[in-house]
């Protein structure tokens, strides 16, 4: 792939999109009707492309004679795989920068989140490598063993937001497990999850270790429904989530699902209204609001709202919105016109319902899907349970504890959750709130710690995720034993 500037990306600096099958790179079968596009400009770069059943039979065949024929890679030892992945994790180093240029042009996150998530990539390979080099089989008295084996061939789907980092965690932690993958990126951010497959390659991982599959939803759910595949790791949205366990529970395969979540933000009597505001805004803007964890719902304490609502104004108003290859970019556009046509019709259906609608950042001069932070205030709670994926929070009172734990779990969505107020009084609020993971005084992307899971709870998804915990998703236990 050609190198890649951070400021200046043209149509020359984007590569043909292949599949990449049985150690082979093939042009895609056919187009989709749906142009790829600068997502700052709104200019055309390439058209989607959608594999063939063909494509999908042949990469679903090479996968299921890996897994079956013990090929190279599910029978190699846990020595031999990390080493693969820590080669794999240096050369991503090396190519971390176009990896977040790609995702920031497609994407519109803003170009020095996308540089901190494009070095995820590296560290989920050496995370799982490191993980190889604890293996070790149980055996117990009485010539019984106990080990942890692949499951078998491995699809792994992947969402349009912060795609590199998402899709290399899971692929790292398949590949580790002994797993041939079969990856299927986002058709709206293809890019990077090919220049992984290729710096795979260039690290000697055997051809039908990894294999790319572009494609739309209709690929996805043919990988997901195939009974070659033992396990799915996705990360999208609700309805498609339903439809991969759906398939999943039919042939009783296990499904790692992570979705979405209508996330609340709960600001206590005894909070430090800077420091919430601040946490306001990082969760409004953060990927632009196109995260599963960011806020969807400000609960705020009644004698608290007017002023931390100013403060939050201003810093709206002073915000940085524009191109997401700026590095002074604080905010950028949304990932596609459709989404932004999603976001405007969801919004309006609120100011439909007696939403008042509160804006404050300034536009840049750009074509592109931009569209601004907003608060949605006037609303009954029960008017704001479905989750909106983008910079768009609805704001609610609440008089006492109670009140405010009954409307953070009101909704069927169990992600994520923000108190903010004196770290005790958070502590207390936070045992009683029905989500995966609770941050006390801070929004932020990234994980709490590194070894901690990463849990979905409710609607928010199945199973947790983490770097222990999707490696054991793609292994399953044997025990081995003389009888009696």
């Amino acid at each position: 792939m050609a190198e890649i500037e951070n400021k200046s990306l043209s149509n020359s600096s984007i590569i043909p999109l292949q599949n990449h099958i049985d150690g082979a790179w093939e042009p895609v079968a056919k187009q989709r009707d749906a142009p790829l596009c600068n997502a700052n400009t709104g200019e055309v770069i390439d058209q989607q492309r959608e594999s063939s059943p063909e494509q999908l039979e042949r990469a679903l065949l090479t996968a299921e004679r890996a897994y079956r024929s013990n090929g190279t890679w599910s029978s190699s030892s846990p020595a031999v795989r990390a080493e693969h992945l820590l080669a794999a994790a240096a050369l991503l180093d090396t190519k971390a920068a176009d990896i977040a240029a790609l995702d920031s042009l497609l994407t519109g996150a803003v170009i020095h989140l996308t540089t901190r998530l494009a070095a995820i990539c590296a560290a989920a390979f050496r995370g799982a490598a490191a993980l190889l080099g604890e293996e070790n089989d149980e055996r117990v008295p009485g010539d019984l063993l106990i080990e942890r084996r692949a499951l078998g061939p491995a699809a792994i789907i992947g969402p349009w937001n912060a795609p590199a980092g998402i899709l290399s965690h899971k692929l790292a932690s398949a590949l580790a497990a002994g797993c041939p993958a079969i990856i299927k990126p986002s058709e709206w951010a293809p890019y990077s999850a090919q220049l992984i497959v290729e710096t795979l390659q260039e690290a000697g991982l055997p051809g039908d270790a990894c294999q790319l599959l572009h494609g739309g939803g209709a690929a996805g759910a043919a990988l997901a429904a195939d009974p070659h595949i033992a396990s799915v790791s996705f990360t999208g949205g609700l309805a498609a989530g339903r439809a991969v366990a759906a398939a999943c529970a039919a042939q009783l395969k296990p499904a790692q699902l992570e979705l979405g979540g209508n996330n609340p933000l709960l600001v206590l009597e005894d909070a430090d209204l800077e420091a919430a505001a601040c946490g306001i805004v990082t969760g409004l803007i953060t990927l632009n609001g196109q995260w599963c964890r960011a806020v969807g719902r400000l609960l705020v304490h009644r004698r608290q709202q007017q002023a931390l609502l100013d403060l939050v104004a201003e810093k709206l108003g002073n915000l940085v919105c524009g191109s997401s290859l700026d590095q002074h970019s604080e905010m950028g556009p949304l990932a596609h016109r459709a989404h932004r046509e999603l976001i405007q019709k969801q919004v309006s259906r609120l100011i439909a319902l007696g939403g008042e609608t509160r804006q404050y950042t300034r536009l840049p001069q750009l074509q592109g899907w931009f569209y601004p932070p907003t608060l949605v205030t006037g609303l009954t709670p029960e008017l704001t349970i479905d989750e909106i994926f983008g910079p768009v929070a609805c704001v609610h009172c609440f008089d006492d504890d109670a009140q405010a734990i009954q409307l953070a779990n009101q909704t069927p969505f169990g992600l994520a959750a923000y108190v903010f107020g004196e770290p005790q009084h958070c502590w207390k609020i936070a045992e009683h709130l029905r989500c995966g993971v609770i941050k006390i005084n801070a929004v932020t992307l990234l994980n709490l710690s590194p070894e901690a899971p990463r849990p979905a709870w409710g609607l928010s998804g199945l199973g947790d995720e983490g770097t222990r915990e999707t490696f054991e998703f793609f292994r399953g236990t044997r025990v081995i034993g003389v009888a009696g």
